[in-house]
């Protein structure tokens, strides 16, 4: 499983997105594109920071996609990016 919240969220307030290990397939190919252009590796079982600029690769990696819950990501990565927002990706 990967949780991916708000760094700045220290209160649990805000939102955040969880990635189950079967639907990590849905991203895996996103989260790969991400670390061969920045370097930046999205671990299903570490810690990683999502800064907003990656948040818009992300968003353009997987905006074409129709899957439900590809959707709900790329929503989420809307928002968060739109409020400058660094995200933790914290894996299990």
């Amino acid at each position: 499983m990967l949780d991916i919240s708000y760094l700045s969220d220290e209160d649990n307030e805000r939102p955040s997105f969880v990635i189950k290990d079967a639907e990590f397939k849905l991203f895996d190919a996103a989260f790969s594109t991400l670390k061969q252009q920045t370097g930046v590796y999205i671990d299903p079982y570490g810690t990683s920071r999502i800064y907003p600029s990656h948040q818009q690769t992300l968003i353009q990696l997987l905006s074409k996609s129709q899957e439900g819950r590809v959707v709900e990501f790329v929503t989420f990565l809307k928002a968060s990016s739109e409020a400058d927002e660094v995200l933790i990706a914290d894996g299990d």
